[in-house]
């Protein structure tokens, strides 16, 4: 840890620290600002929301983070579930 200060981050590591707002998340993922907030709260999504970190009354997003990356990857996962169930 020795000489590692949070302002002096490689380029690599640098968007592993990148914290987003509703807004910012929600322009990346194409999708409107309320859906964000709303995926934030447990009681809409039976114990799996989405990671973020709260500031008070702000909400913040680490993007590139593992849990969320996960998080995306087990929504992709449910989604192909479900669309392989129809038949035609």
């Amino acid at each position: 840890m020795r000489g590692e200060h949070l302002g002096s981050e490689t380029p690599s590591t640098e968007r592993q620290y990148e914290l987003l707002t509703a807004e910012e998340l929600a322009k990346r993922l194409r999708v409107p600002p309320s859906w964000i907030r709303e995926q934030t709260r447990s009681r809409n999504l039976q114990g799996d929301p989405l990671p973020h970190l709260r500031l008070g009354r702000y909400i913040r997003f680490q993007w590139a983070s593992t849990e969320l990356q996960a998080w995306l990857r087990r929504r992709l996962y449910a989604k192909s579930l479900h669309s392989s169930d129809s038949v035609c």
